[in-house]
């Protein structure tokens, strides 16, 4: 009878690892439009919602669904207001928008309700994720016109913008000289592991190159950083580690001077001229470019929020802002204010603002917790946390947070790892609470046990 139980018991957890798995494997790639990346966290979803038991007692107790919680009640609020603000937009169409980040924010606790149970698994899925994002790397690239991508006249795409592929390829660098560290190289596979590795990183490095994209190549500084940290975490005599990490960082560094230095120096030039304008306050004067157009669509969303400080003017209503505007570079019109913390603001304005960066700093606040009492190791804390920070970073210069499913899968992966790191913590915690309170025997209790009569009791 309990092998039975046992089974029924084992069925939803097997099939909500099933659909994580396929989650985490396809988070970072765009192979059609019928393959949502989605399905997976729904899955999960729908099984946690059918399963119910312990683990939706073990949400009600974290602050995280209950923001997630007040975040959805204000999104429909948000939404019914901006409807009202801009009649020609409807309600149901701002509500569509809402729902984007709301969709991160849902799976993300279903992600990590799961996870709880067995955060050893969560490096698990991260080796999905980067395995599925260097597969689309080798099936969708375009190898027809791979020579117009190693001489920078085309910026590398995956199905999806250059600025996600730089985005996930240092993500993935990341979590593979993270892995790499941690590992103990001592087993039989270790030379094959060790190739397996190195040929990984070298088509990473190389994604990050050729996407072209400045904000990647930015927070790939990140990467080192990291693993110096993570060493450090590891090893008390972390100085000549980390000079190894940064040595090799510097070798990486020069190598890609090397091989791209025609297109790295195309994209960083004119920096110069730029801060000169800005300096002078010429900032009219200058060419048409990227980031011209940037700072027109800062200087539009900036006067947006100041109109509209607490509700914002929705999601859906910036594209039409930014088309009235006339703000174009040839023959293109941002669909976006190409900053996501902007773009937050503008649209969902500074409460839905609060409640999205009250989210972020619960779960990072809980991940520090759990690294600081050791219930999270090195490895794994660094890993989460930086990433978490190359997503930060890209996104000053982009919004690729939510507006599509390829964007917000791996982040609500991401989210999910941190919230079941401080799920075991918060159990962990309470079970080791529950045991300090039960009071051990008194002198008289142990001498009574040996006592004649009371071992006859026992069996003794």
């Amino acid at each position: 009878m309990s092998g039975a139980t046992t089974f029924r018991v084992s069925w939803p957890e097997w099939l909500a690892w099933a659909a994580l798995a396929f989650q985490a494997f396809f988070a970072m790639t765009h192979f059609s439009d019928g393959l949502r990346q989605e399905y997976g966290g729904i899955a999960a979803l729908l099984i946690l919602v059918a399963a119910g038991g312990k683990r939706w007692r073990a949400l009600a107790a974290h602050p995280l669904p209950w923001l997630v919680l007040a975040f959805i009640v204000y999104s429909v609020l948000q939404a019914a207001y901006a409807a009202r603000l801009t009649p020609a937009l409807s309600f149901a169409k701002h509500l569509s928008y809402n729902t984007e980040p709301v969709r991160v924010g849902v799976l993300a606790c279903a992600i990590g309700a799961w996870l709880a149970g067995r955060p050893r698994r969560i490096p698990l899925l991260l080796g999905l994720m980067v395995a599925g994002f260097v597969l689309a790397g080798l099936v969708c690239a375009p190898w027809t016109r791979i020579d117009a991508v190693v001489t920078g006249a085309l910026a590398l795409r995956f199905r999806y913008a250059e600025n996600l592929v730089g985005e996930y390829a240092a993500t993935g660098l990341l979590l593979l000289s993270l892995y790499a560290l941690s590992r103990q190289w001592r087993d039989r596979a270790a030379i094959t592991t060790a190739v397996s590795l190195i040929l990984t990183g070298v088509l990473l490095a190389a994604f990050l190159l050729y996407a072209q994209s400045r904000a990647a190549w930015l927070a790939a500084v990140l990467v080192p950083l990291a693993a110096v940290a993570c060493l450090r975490d590891v090893q008390r005599q972390w100085r000549r580690p980390a000079a190894i990490v940064l040595g090799a960082a510097v070798l990486t560094v020069a190598a890609a001077l090397v091989v791209g230095y025609a297109f790295v120096a195309h994209r960083l030039a004119g920096g110069q001229t730029i801060v000169g304008a800005l300096v002078h306050g010429d900032a009219a004067a200058l060419p048409p470019s990227s980031v011209t157009v940037r700072m027109q669509l800062t200087l539009l969303g900036w006067h947006a929020w100041q109109v509209h400080p607490l509700l914002g003017i929705g999601l859906h209503g910036i594209q039409p802002m930014i088309v009235a505007s006339g703000i174009h570079i040839g023959d293109y019109v941002p669909p976006h204010l190409h900053n996501a913390y902007l773009q937050t603001a503008v649209g969902l304005g500074g409460i839905g603002a609060a409640l999205l960066l009250a989210t972020l700093g619960v779960l990072v606040r809980e991940l520090w917790l759990a690294h600081r009492e050791g219930a999270v190791g090195s490895a794994l804390y660094w890993a989460l946390l930086g990433s978490l920070g190359i997503v930060l970073v890209v996104n000053v210069t982009d919004c690729l947070l939510w507006r599509v499913a390829y964007m917000r899968a791996p982040l609500e992966l991401l989210l999910g790892c941190c919230f079941a790191v401080s799920l075991h913590r918060r159990r962990t915690g309470r079970e080791t609470a529950r045991q300090e309170q039960v009071p051990a025997p008194s002198c008289a209790a142990q001498a009574s046990l040996h006592a004649p009569g009371m071992q006859r009791i026992l069996g003794a």
